[in-house]
């Protein structure tokens, strides 16, 4: 192609020089991209939310025991005494109440598993509510209310502590939603 000066009209359009030559300005342009890399995915996600659905599906089956059994208790109320139809549906729901933070539980650990944060901040949602929830407990049972509370503090700080390694690593915790 010819050379014009700036304002001037290009008068030709024939190209000249063979395909095969590169210009010199594009040499090594195409050297200078990184490699791609590609890393997977950690799977301790997927095995801490295995575990923690793991021991949600056999509190699970904890609490429909708890279910039937107060459901027992209440239907033989006549054989058994004063005070067993209100102990019976009490265990029920007991049973009940346990049984549907256990379905979340078990929730929270298939969400761990398909690399979600929302799981991991609800299972340790749940493990500070059972924390809580043990004050009350131990008043229901008659026992003194801070009865076991130091244990339950460590035990639950450990499950903690474990529930939580995908978000405090950061290279996991990029990794999941």
């Amino acid at each position: 192609m010819e050379e014009t000066t700036e304002g001037a009209a290009q008068e030709g359009s024939t190209l000249s020089g063979t395909p095969s030559e590169t210009p010199a300005a594009d040499a090594g342009v195409y050297e200078q991209t990184p490699p791609v890399v590609y890393a997977s995915k950690s799977p301790v996600p997927i095995i801490i939310g295995a575990i923690y659905s793991l021991f949600q599906v056999i509190a699970f089956l904890g609490s429909l025991a708890l279910v039937l059994g107060g459901a027992l208790l209440a239907g033989f109320a006549a054989e058994m005494g004063e005070g067993a139809a209100e102990g019976g549906f009490l265990l029920t729901l007991l049973g009940l109440f346990t049984l549907v933070l256990s379905a979340i539980g078990v929730y929270a650990g298939v969400l761990m598993i398909q690399y979600k944060k929302k799981g991991v901040h609800i299972a340790l949602g749940l493990l500070v509510f059972g924390y809580v929830l043990q004050a009350p407990m131990n008043m229901a049972m008659g026992l003194p209310v801070f009865d076991g509370m130091g244990f339950g503090l460590v035990t639950n700080g450990l499950c903690g502590a474990l529930v939580a390694i995908p978000l405090l690593v950061s290279s996991i915790s990029e990794q999941m939603d």
